[in-house]
């Protein structure tokens, strides 16, 4: 008995309501929704008014950089011309102080007064502090970019020098912590021979720094 193949019909259907078959034709859905236009045309130009906005930002970036790079190389030349007029007087100079961090590689000179330009240049002894190796509270700050870049590595029991007038003072750190720039209580003096090292915390943030790192050393012997 010969058996009639059933066709299989690909298109597809869809069905109504009311039962009967709905068949949309892709030319009358094409029509409905109208043709795709890219939204951008490849290989256009953007618009001349965005070209002269990035033009005007690169050439800020640019400019930004060498103000950054000349500070830093302005820095580091003083701090070269600093450290050869150490040399020559055999550590006997009279007038230069010398910070030493042996932990973090810190070897550098001491300007007198911490004001913003004496800050750009090397860590910087507030004047009304007490002299480093004296009694009293000697206070010295750095930026957290540059000099003071890594005090937050220091430890209770590490080891800090400071050369002054021929004699080398030996500071050992005894305590570390975070305030508020309004506390001036880090600036208080004290009867004891102590060493005050302030930096901006967090040290690695981008941006400004809302805190301080108070880095606190007692005098243990002076050579």
């Amino acid at each position: 008995m010969r058996v009639l193949r059933a066709s299989v019909s690909t298109k597809p259907r869809r069905q109504s309501r009311n039962g009967s078959q709905l068949i949309l034709k892709p030319e009358l859905w094409r029509a409905l929704v109208g043709p795709r236009q890219p939204k951008l045309k490849p290989g256009g130009k953007p618009p001349r008014r965005r070209r002269i906005i990035s033009n005007i930002l690169i050439l800020a970036g640019g400019m930004l950089c060498v103000y950054v790079g000349g500070s830093y190389a302005r820095m580091y030349i003083h701090q070269r011309k600093l450290l050869a007029e150490w040399d020559e007087a055999s550590a006997q100079h009279k007038s230069l102080t010398k910070l030493s961090i042996p932990k973090i590689r810190l070897e550098d000179i001491v300007l007198e007064g911490a004001s913003q330009h004496s800050l750009l240049l090397g860590p910087a002894h507030l004047s009304a502090s007490a002299k480093p190796g004296t009694t009293g509270n000697a206070v010295i700050a750095g930026h957290r970019d540059t000099f003071f870049r890594h005090i937050h590595s220091l430890r209770s029991g590490d080891d800090i020098y400071v050369l002054r007038s021929g004699q080398r003072y030996h500071y050992i750190v005894r305590s570390r912590k975070i305030v508020e720039p309004t506390d001036l209580s880090v600036l208080k003096d004290t009867k004891e021979g102590e060493l005050t090292l302030i930096t901006c915390y967090p040290t690695h943030a981008i941006g400004p720094a809302k805190r301080r790192l108070i880095i606190v050393a007692k005098l243990v012997a002076g050579i």
